[in-house]
């Protein structure tokens, strides 16, 4: 076999092997090509289910008294935040007064990274990284009343939820996060 011979017949087994076929296409085949030795990819590629491109997390019914933001140590926990694979969230907060609100108030959400660092610096009053939603209640509103959704970049995979209120009534509250890539 002469040197053309050879090389052809290298481009025509690179070809059937680098390329699936029509029908192995249409099963969902996946084609990879290695270059350089470091990025190597061996053995099979699955991927079982579908990739999610969202999920909704709800913290609901959550009575929240009187404390302010600044209050640390008294802020109502809520849970914690899974985020997983997912690159933003977007929060909305929603709330039922007991009661006519005799002043305004805000009441908030506040999300911390799920860190030992990050909680540290929290309990000395410093919110590191947060992730915050606010509903300003005004007076004799409504009992009834919630936000616009408010999209933001998520940074951590874990994120613990606070809420604070700052008048005198007690607010049941309900936080919605749609968690999204």
């Amino acid at each position: 076999m002469n040197t053309r011979s050879c090389v052809s017949a290298t481009l025509l087994l690179l070809v059937t092997v680098a390329w699936p076929t029509a029908a192995q296409a249409q099963e969902g085949w996946i084609s990879i090509s290695n270059f350089p030795e470091v990025q190597n990819v061996t053995g099979g590629i699955e991927v079982a289910a579908p990739i999610p491109s969202n999920e909704m997390v709800r913290f609901s019914d959550i009575g929240v008294t009187t404390v302010q933001r600044h209050q640390s140590m008294r802020l109502i926990p809520g849970g914690v935040l899974e985020t997983g694979p997912f690159t933003s969230v977007s929060l909305s907060l929603a709330g039922l007064v007991e009661g006519t609100p005799d002043e305004s108030a805000t009441i908030g959400a506040v999300l911390v990274p799920d860190e030992d660092f990050v909680l540290d610096a929290l309990k000395e009053g410093v919110f590191l990284f947060p992730i915050e939603i606010t509903l300003t209640i005004p007076k004799d509103s409504l009992p009834y009343v919630g936000t616009r959704p408010e999209t933001h970049q998520l940074s951590f995979p874990r994120y613990r939820v606070y809420f604070y209120n700052s008048g005198q009534r007690t607010v049941k509250v309900q936080l919605y996060a749609n968690l999204m890539n």
